[in-house]
Order: C-alpha cells, then sequence, then structure tokens
C-alpha cells in the first residue's frame, strides 16, 4: 500500500473524528448554558436566540446557497469540459480528475463560501431582535425626516445585508473571473475586448449585474451614514455632507444602477467595452466627489463663512446629543455661592449631618488597610471599596463596605484539587466603616469586622457566605462528602454545606461526564467525593452572570455589595446603548447613546439574578421587554429597603459631564468658537495631577429640607482651575435620576479644586508639617479633595494619611479644611470645621502637633517653681515622645495637654 493511499484512509479517520469532536464541543457548551439558565429560570433566553440564531443561519445560508450553487455548478461544468491548453491550470492535470469529482469540488467551496455568509448573521442576532421588535422613539431625525428608531433598529439591519450580500457576490464573481483568466477561456484583447464564449461572457455579466444592483442599494443607504459623520466642523451631516456629498452619492447610485442595467444588457449582446468605461466613469466620479471636491468647496466657499453655513447644523448636533444624553432632561439653575464669611457656625449647625459624612477615606487608600487588618487568611481578599449609605443605630450614615472574597489563589500547600473545588467554595462577610470616623490610631471604625462578622450599629449580617462575587470565577462543586469551610475560627475551621438553590446537579455519571469534557478535568469523573446531592456551581462573577443572561446590556464598570435586612447582594448598573443616534457625538469613540435603563440585583449566597427596570421610557430597553416579557421587572418591585441602596452611576454621570461640559452651549456661534467650553476639574494625588472623579455626598440640595444622597462634581471651565459649577444627580427615591446643574457667577473668583490645592501646599505651617512627616520616613498621601456645598457656600476638605516606612496600612492623620481664605489642618474633622468658624476662636493648641526635631520647652520648663514639677514635666516630654515614635497620636496628644497644663500652672 503506497504511502499516500494510507495518508488518504488516515485522512478520512481523522477529519469525521474532528468533526464529531467539534460538534460535541459546541453542544456541550449550549448544553450546560441551558442548564445554567434553566437553574436561574431564564431558559427563555437561551430558547430565544438559539433559535433566532438557527434561524438566521439557516436563512442566510439557503439565500447564499441559491446564489453561490448555480454559479459553482457552471464553474464545474465547464471546469469538467476544459481544455486548459497552456494555461497555468494545465500543471494541475485536471484532465486526469473525473469530471464527478471537480463538480464536487465546486459544490464544496459554494458550500463554504455560503457558510461563512450566513455566520455574519448567526453573529448578529441582536441586530435583527432591533429591527424586528423595533420601537419608536417619537422624534425625527432633521434632515430625512425618519424616526430615530429607523437609524437605532432598522438601518443596521439594512446595512447587514447589503454589505454581507454584496461582499459575497463580489468574492464569487472574483473568484469566477480568476478562475478564467487562469484557465485560459477568458482574456483581454488588444482593442480592450474581453475576449471568451458567449456563456463565460454571460456568467460575469449576470454576476456583475447584481454586485452593481446592490451596490446601487448601498450608495442609497450610504445617505444616512452621514447623520453620523465626523469629518466636519460639527459632528454629523455638514454643509458639505449635504451639498456636495449627498448629490455624488445620488449619482453614484443611479450610475451603479445603469451599469447593472448594461451588464445584464450584456447577456443578449455583448458590449463590454461601454461596460467599462462606465465603471471608470464611476469610479473617477467617486474618487473626485469624495476626496477633490469636498476639499475645494470647503477652502474657497465653507471655510469664508463656515460659522453663517454651518449655522443650522450645528444647532441640529447640539439638540440630537442632547437628546441623546438625556442633557435636556437636566435642570439648570444659578448658585450664589456666597463667600466663605457669609457662613456662620449656626450654618455649620445646621447641616451637622452633611459635615459627619464627608468622605474622608480615600478608597484607594482604604483597601490597604482592610487588606492588613481584615483579610484574617490568606484566601480570602478584598478587591474593591464601594461607598454607599445605611440607616444605622447612630443616624443615617455613608459607609466604606468592601466584600471579603476568596482568593483567586490560594496558598502553595494548600492548593490541592479537593481543596480547590470542594472545600474552599466561598468568601466571607464584609468590612464596613462610616466615611468620616476613624479609631483611635488613625485607623477606620470598623462597625463591621472580623470572622464570624461583628457588627456595631445594628448593621447585623446573618448570612455572610459570599459564592457569587466580583471576580473569582472559578467554578465549585458543593454538597460533596468533603464539608466545606466555613470560616476559621482561632487554631481551628467551622465547616458548613451549601445550602442555596443556585447551582447544576451533577450526581449522575453523564453530568459528570458532560461537565468534565467541557471544563477539560477529568478529576470530576474520577472523584469519589461527588454524591447524588452535589451541584457544580460556576460563571460565579456577578458580571459574568449578568452578561450571560441579558449579553445585550453594557455593564457598569463594577457592581457594588449591599448589606441588606441581613444578606449580602450585589446591584449592577446596566446600560443600553447604540452608535447609530443621527447627529449624537460619540462617548469615547464607543456610542452616542445611552440609557440607565437596568439595575441588576445578584444574591451573593444565592445567585439569583434579578433585572429591574429604572427607565420606563427607554425605547431600546421595551424592545427586549417585549421579547423577554419574564426578565425584567418594574422598579416598584424591588423591595423597599433595597431600593434604598440603589445609586446613580458613576459611568452614566461620567458620559453625561463630558458631553454636557460642551454642549450646555446651546447658542451655534458660543458652540462654534468654544467660547465656553467646561471640564472636571484636576486633583493632586501622589504628587501628579489627575482628573478628579465624581463623589457620593449626602446633603441637601439648595431649597431643599431633606438630606439626598447625590453623586457630585465640581465644574471648570477648560484650561482654568476656577470652579465654574458644579452638578448633582439624585440617587434617592421617588427623585432618582433627577440632575441638576448650578451655574456659578462668572464675575467673581470661586476656586476650584486645583487652587485649593495650590493654597494648601503655600500655607507654610502645613507644608512644614508635610516636609517634617516625610524626613521622619513616613509617606505623607493627601487623599480626595472634597467640595461639598453647603446651603450656598462650599467647604473643601482633603485628608491627609501618613504611611509608616515598611508598613502598608495608611494611617489617617490629620484633615484639611479650607473656605474662602481660610485653612485649618487638625486631627479630626470637626477640630478642622471648629478651627476655620471659630466655634472655639483658634486653633486648637492640645491637638497642633509638631512632628518635626521636637526639643522639650526647656523656656517653659524653666519657669517651674520645683524641681518635682520639673522632673514630672520631663517624665510627661518622655511619655509623648516615645508616644509619638510609636504613631501614637491620641497620647501623644494627651500629654502635650498635660505638659501645657503644668507650664500655664507656673506661668
Amino acid at each position: 500500500m503506497s504511502n499516500s493511499t494510507r495518508s488518504n484512509r488516515l485522512f478520512k479517520i481523522i477529519l469525521p473524528l474532528l468533526i464529531i469532536l467539534g460538534v460535541l464541543g459546541l453542544f456541550s457548551d449550549w448544553i450546560i448554558e441551558w442548564l445554567w439558565l434553566d437553574n436561574l429560570g431564564y431558559d427563555q433566553v437561551f430558547w430565544t436566540i438559539k433559535l433566532t440564531q438557527g434561524l438566521l443561519l439557516f436563512g442566510a445560508l439557503f439565500v447564499a446557497l441559491l446564489y453561490v450553487i448555480p454559479n459553482m455548478k457552471v464553474l464545474g461544468k465547464r471546469f469538467s469540459t476544459m481544455s486548459f491548453g497552456q494555461s497555468p491550470l494545465a500543471q494541475l492535470n485536471l484532465h486526469q480528475i473525473s469530471s464527478k469529482k471537480i463538480k464536487r469540488t465546486f459544490y464544496g467551496l459554494g458550500a463554504i463560501i455560503s457558510g461563512f455568509f450566513s455566520l455574519a448573521f448567526f453573529m448578529r442576532w441582536d441586530t435583527y431582535f432591533r429591527f424586528h421588535w423595533n420601537e419608536t422613539f417619537g422624534q425625527v431625525d432633521p434632515i430625512f425626516g425618519h424616526d430615530i428608531g429607523f437609524y437605532l433598529f432598522r438601518l443596521p439591519f439594512f446595512e447587514l445585508i447589503q454589505n454581507s450580500l454584496s461582499s459575497l457576490v463580489f468574492f464569487v464573481t472574483a473568484i469566477t473571473i480568476v478562475l478564467y483568466v487562469y484557465s485560459g477561456a477568458l482574456s483581454f484583447g488588444s482593442s480592450k475586448n474581453i475576449l471568451a464564449s458567449a456563456g463565460i461572457k454571460k456568467h460575469i455579466s449576470i454576476n456583475l449585474g447584481i454586485w452593481l444592483l446592490l451596490l446601487s442599494w448601498g450608495y442609497y443607504l450610504q445617505r444616512y451614514a452621514l447623520l453620523n459623520n465626523s469629518g466636519g466642523a460639527v459632528y454629523g451631516a455638514g454643509y458639505i455632507d449635504l451639498n456636495v456629498r449627498l448629490p455624488i452619492i445620488w449619482i453614484l447610485c443611479v450610475l451603479s444602477l445603469i451599469l447593472a442595467g448594461f451588464a445584464f444588457f450584456q447577456i443578449y449582446k455583448s458590449k463590454f467595452k461601454w461596460l467599462i468605461i462606465g465603471g471608470v466613469a464611476t469610479i473617477l466620479i467617486g474618487g473626485i466627489g469624495n476626496g477633490l471636491l469636498p476639499g475645494l468647496v470647503q477652502q474657497f466657499i465653507v471655510e469664508p463663512s463656515e460659522l453663517q453655513l454651518e449655522k443650522p447644523y450645528i444647532k441640529h448636533s447640539i439638540q440630537q446629543t442632547r437628546e441623546a444624553y438625556a442633557l435636556d432632561e437636566m435642570e439648570t439653575q444659578p448658585y450664589s455661592a456666597q463667600p466663605a464669611e457669609q457662613m456662620d457656625w449656626t450654618t455649620i449647625e445646621e447641616n451637622e449631618q452633611t459635615i459627619e459624612n464627608i468622605r474622608l477615606w480615600d478608597p484607594r487608600l482604604l483597601i490597604q488597610t482592610y487588606r492588613q487588618l481584615q483579610e484574617i487568611r490568606l484566601y480570602y481578599q478584598f478587591y474593591n471599596v464601594d461607598v454607599d449609605r445605611y440607616q444605622t443605630d447612630e443616624g443615617y450614615m455613608q459607609m466604606m463596605v468592601s466584600a471579603r472574597e476568596l482568593s483567586e489563589e490560594l496558598p502553595e500547600q494548600a492548593d490541592t484539587w479537593v481543596n480547590r473545588r470542594l472545600q474552599y467554595t466561598h468568601g466571607y462577610g464584609l468590612v464596613m466603616s462610616p466615611v468620616a470616623q476613624e479609631g483611635s490610631q488613625g485607623d477606620p471604625r470598623l462597625t463591621i469586622k472580623d470572622i464570624p462578622p461583628v457588627s456595631e450599629m445594628g448593621l447585623e449580617v446573618d448570612q455572610p457566605a459570599i459564592y457569587y462575587g466580583e471576580h473569582n470565577s472559578d467554578y465549585k462543586i458543593v454538597n460533596t462528602n468533603v464539608r466545606e469551610l466555613d470560616y476559621p475560627r482561632g487554631d481551628k475551621n467551622v465547616y458548613n454545606n451549601y445550602q442555596g438553590s443556585s447551582g447544576v446537579n451533577i450526581g449522575n455519571f453523564f453530568s459528570k461526564l458532560l461537565f468534565a469534557w467541557n471544563f477539560g478535568d477529568m478529576n470530576i469523573l474520577l472523584t469519589d467525593y461527588i454524591n447524588e446531592d452535589s451541584k457544580i456551581i460556576f460563571w460565579k462573577r456577578t458580571q459574568e452572570r449578568v452578561k450571560k443572561i441579558a449579553p445585550f446590556l453594557r455593564l457598569e464598570d463594577n457592581p457594588y455589595m449591599v448589606l441588606n435586612e441581613g444578606k449580602l447582594y450585589w446591584i449592577q448598573d446596566a446600560y443600553t446603548t447604540s452608535p447609530d443616534y443621527p447627529y449624537s457625538e460619540p462617548y469615547n469613540g464607543q456610542y452616542n447613546y445611552i440609557r440607565n435603563s437596568v439595575k441588576v440585583v445578584v444574591d451573593a449566597y444565592n445567585g439569583s439574578v434579578d433585572f429591574y427596570v429604572s427607565d420606563e421610557k427607554d425605547p431600546v430597553l421595551n424592545i427586549y421587554r417585549d421579547i423577554f416579557p419574564d426578565m425584567f421587572k418594574p422598579i416598584d418591585e424591588m423591595p423597599g429597603t433595597l431600593r434604598n441602596h440603589v445609586r446613580y452611576p458613576i459611568h452614566y454621570f461620567k458620559a453625561q459631564i463630558e458631553k454636557f461640559n460642551e454642549y450646555h452651549m446651546t447658542d451655534p456661534q458660543v458652540f462654534y468658537n468654544n467660547e465656553d467650553l467646561w471640564t472636571r476639574p484636576n486633583e493632586k494625588y501622589g504628587g501628579q495631577s489627575i482628573k478628579m472623579e465624581p463623589y457620593y455626598v449626602l446633603t441637601k440640595l439648595p431649597g431643599q429640607e431633606e438630606l439626598q444622597y447625590l453623586l457630585i462634581s465640581p465644574l471648570t471651565p477648560n484650561n482654568r482651575d476656577n470652579m465654574i459649577g458644579w452638578m448633582a444627580a439624585n440617587s434617592d427615591y421617588p427623585n432618582y435620576g433627577e440632575v441638576s446643574v448650578y451655574q456659578l457667577p462668572k464675575e467673581r473668583l470661586i476656586l476650584g479644586p486645583a487652587q485649593i490645592e495650590a493654597r494648601i501646599d503655600q500655607d507654610t505651617e502645613i507644608s512644614r508639617q508635610l516636609a517634617l512627616w516625610d524626613q521622619r520616613g513616613s509617606r505623607v498621601i493627601r487623599g480626595n479633595l472634597m467640595v461639598i456645598p453647603i446651603e450656598d457656600s462650599f467647604i473643601y476638605v482633603e485628608p491627609v494619611f501618613l504611611i509608616a516606612e515598611g508598613v502598608d496600612i495608611p494611617q489617617l492623620q490629620r484633615v484639611i479644611a479650607t473656605s474662602g481664605d481660610k485653612i485649618a489642618m487638625q486631627p479630626t474633622l470637626w477640630e478642622s470645621i471648629e478651627a476655620l468658624y471659630g466655634k472655639k476662636g483658634q486653633r486648637i493648641a492640645s491637638t497642633k502637633i509638631d512632628t518635626g526635631a521636637v526639643q522639650p520647652p526647656a523656656q517653659q520648663v524653666s519657669r517651674a517653681t520645683s524641681s518635682a514639677e520639673l522632673n514630672k514635666a520631663r517624665s510627661l516630654w518622655k511619655e509623648a515622645s516615645q508616644a509619638l515614635k510609636k504613631g501614637d497620636w491620641e497620647t501623644f496628644g494627651n500629654k502635650m495637654t498635660e505638659i501645657e497644663r503644668l507650664l500655664n500652672k507656673n506661668q
């Protein structure tokens, strides 16, 4: 037996095996996905998407085969009877291959081409969803008069069909021409005539005619793309687009249609010369019309009178962008920003709750403290710190929260398969601390801490186990013969078994085989620890779970943890977006329409996923509500105590800020000249200037009596540091989603964050103390600068942290507060506020610390009238110095107070 025969036989065995394995792999993915969705009650999602994908795949495949197979049949028939002469294909000795094999080869090629074509529709099922269940916006575009829904829902599917069909026809036509040329059956004569048989000319002419018809349709659709053109003075169709490019597109559309007629005419009378001339003319018109002509018109007509010519289109862009980002729903009002001198202590006392909830702890630093003090074991980890508000026994407070999740990496000595998959299955509890309170050592006051959780303020944790979190997505098998580690207690561990409803049963052989195959882990099949009650839990990350159920939603960067009635939940903000809103400028090149329409709640123990509608008016979401009627619930059905933790999302707020900073200029002339461009301010962090992030505050809006949870951001003029306004988004129901913009007076200076930072830097006493701390081996980090609106004025607050050398635990050592021209730096926020507003009349001497080369107060001690008092003062100074070295600021302050009292007694 020859080697080639053996190779052929081996190939015939291996190829089917590979196909079978591929099919098994695909179907195992689908079966597992269905089992997972069915367990969560969302099997409708699986069947709706998969059936739609199947219909699109086979529908597109059928259409493609209707076109491709006749072409392949013609090619197969001609090549099976063709004499190749001296052509390059003659070397393949095709005449030795039977005509049946040649035809099969072409049919196979046609099937492959059709398959690739249909995959585009298989992958774009969401485009079809939006097309088939399209909604109306009730608003029309200003140029063609179509409802906005046409551009978001219908046009993308038309473009998909046109692009796919024209690519298919072009590819088949190109293959046909190349094969005819290489076979010698098609050539070009010296008089530019095509030399080929009549049958070949007809074959090529029909394909060219179909392609030119599709090209004409493409030009027709291209008109609408002008409304999202980014090349002019304004985003969207401008003067040149509508007065130069649009007529050229119409000309190309008609020319392509005429050329298609010429191509079909070749079937009856061969005049390829005219077809070629027409094609060259079309290319030249397209090149001149889209390249040279717009440049000439721009230079000689538009530039001398650009504002006048572009003014109507600037208006369109302003209006459409404001609608696409809901800027038109914002309320703009003046904010007097009264000088700080007009704020008295009575105003401070009336806003005591606001001041007590100013966030001092910077999440970027607090996460280090949590990790050092509260991870407890190597297999736990904190990943993020979230900010939320809670009703506690001590009042309504803003809290810092972080979940103690199971680490993605187990300690090396414990990293066995049994431990990783069966025993270490979940995280445990959370850490919570008030945003503005600290312990005696400059650490956060932990109101929930330790394992098992120890709680203060009435915030009890009844179910601390975290099976579903923010990071770790490794699959786990629960309810096995191996007891799960619940939490450590001293030198021993407490064990438990999962009692939740989530997870897919894996107790039988076929289930174990399925998951062993899919996860590539034979231990699932071989282990003796799995029993009939065992369940496998997987896709455990919050965002992963949401995307598996609702892949059509865009997600906020991170979910945040909520403690509600003793249970732990994750809340994930989700968006509907589109890149196709006409005349709306995109955000970061990703989309130009966005709504925060969905709040998703994931149970950290059971893994259940609930979708709540937060924007009933969103047409994009309403499409999916029609498709999946059982998926989305009204926000009113969210438990009230849980709804109290809903927040206005930061990503959405930042997108709105970026667009508002430009599109608050509704006058076209002001917009064109960028006369009033705003931006988010800069702040100083780690020695670098960075953009200030929006932040949550508990405060009262101007004219309001009730405390509200707001997401706010100061605003400054572009390339300037003074404040020009601030934006606030309400997170509390029933006013959730209301966004207000407060414009500051332009006739006087209101200091912005960067200017406040500069004033702090210029304060000699503060600079000296910070420099001395740095010199003693500690690293000084100034945290987030918070601009807090109080009544009709501002207070600026910035925490100061110390990180001792070799100890990665930031300690809150000072709080800087400033208002107007006054600056105070004291150990606590209230002491700084008191120093600013004169409740005690001066900065508090007992807590004013000079941490430099401090010397005993010899001159003052010399006034002591007895050696006993002198010795006592020295002893107190020694104790104060030791406390200072240890970073025990409370003891240091107390000893210094005693020294001062002793000295004053003897003055």
